[in-house]
């Protein structure tokens, strides 16, 4: 059972959080707090599993108690916030947090977009829980997956590739910071990305990503041919697919229904470079909950293109690598902090 405590300077708030994951037995309401100060007090005292916090409150906010209780204890932090905020949001994922949200609407959310959202926070929790469990194992200790994915090498065929796709969800934004500094400016391909991301916060990954990495950043647009020196991101609410014209690549943004309940999906960007891209397709899938990626990936190994997946120990949740590793497409598996050496070394440039 997941212990949970919720932190928000609005007492209706707490009530409302607190009768919807009372109604879910995998959780146990552990207590309240109203403010961050208090947070952190609490977290100190109990066997807390999962903390659900606003960002902004008085006495301390949601980032510097997620920094302080982040140096203690393995817990979960989901931050909600009402802002549209580039520098909070990503100043929470820099303090520790695992995922930054909308504050949901309880009282507007359907019984089925309740269970989706106590899922989400509830396989975030778990999967918390998890690598707790990995941290205090015995050096030496077996690993689930990871032991096989050593085998499978760490090099990706070396060639003429056109586009670098990858896909990403929990823990995405970070990893995707890391992955782009680790990348010269001068890298000769156009980079594509999906992360699932909440749609208040696209543009805020947009900017937060071209002020910190050397890659000018933006987000995809409907026709927009990719160019070398950039990276584009998938809108939220929108699946991107590449396609080929007149011997171009091209970005298309399509309304089709969600795909893993996910829109934008990594499958549905995959599979259309899988496609478009045959043998020049070179994609990275990277830490994120479920298993989206893993048939698209499937799909670009087939068509002759190369995929690499970032390893456990690197990851915030292990469940997007995990199942492409499972379903044999992953050619590396790597630390996240070699990812960009092993993408320039596979890279031909012209």
């Amino acid at each position: 059972m997941i212990r949970v405590l919720f932190v928000d300077d609005s007492a209706l708030i707490r009530s409302m959080l607190k009768q919807l994951f009372g109604k879910d037995e995998r959780f146990e309401v552990a207590g309240e707090a109203c403010n961050g100060q208090d947070a952190v007090e609490k977290a100190r005292k109990g066997n807390i599993d999962l903390i659900i916090m606003d960002i902004n409150m008085p006495v301390m906010d949601g980032i510097e108690a997620t920094r302080q209780i982040t140096a203690f204890s393995n817990a979960a932090i989901v931050m909600f916030t009402t802002e549209d905020s580039m520098d909070s949001t990503y100043k929470s994922i820099s303090a520790g947090a695992l995922e930054v949200l909308s504050k949901p609407n309880v009282i507007d959310m359907t019984d089925s977009m309740l269970q989706e959202f106590r899922e989400k926070i509830y396989a975030i929790s778990q999967t918390r829980k998890d690598k707790a469990i990995v941290t205090h194992r015995e050096k030496g200790a077996s690993k689930v997956s990871v032991a096989s994915a050593s085998e499978l090498g760490q090099k990706i065929p070396r060639r003429n590739y056109d586009l670098l796709l990858i896909g990403s969800s929990t823990g995405g934004p970070s990893a995707l910071q890391t992955i782009l500094r680790g990348i010269p400016e001068n890298f000769p391909i156009p980079i594509i990305i999906t992360q699932h991301i909440d749609k208040l916060f696209d543009r805020q990954l947009v900017k937060w990503l071209n002020d910190t990495t050397p890659f000018m950043v933006t987000l995809a647009e409907n026709g927009e041919r990719p160019e070398k020196g950039h990276a584009y991101i998938a809108p939220s609410e929108n699946h991107l697919v590449i396609t080929k014209s007149s011997g171009a690549y091209v970005m298309e943004l399509n309304n089709d229904p969600p795909l893993h309940f996910l829109k934008p999906s990594v499958d549905k960007m995959f599979s259309s470079a899988a496609t478009a891209l045959k043998d020049k397709a070179l994609a990275i899938i990277l830490t994120g909950m479920g298993r989206d990626g893993a048939d698209g990936a499937v799909e670009i190994r087939k068509a002759g293109g190369s995929v690499l997946a970032q390893d456990e120990e690197s990851c915030i949740v292990f469940g997007m690598p995990k199942a492409v590793i499972e379903a044999g497409a992953a050619q590396a598996v790597l630390p996240l902090d070699r990812i960009g050496a092993a993408v320039q070394a596979a890279v031909i440039h012209p």
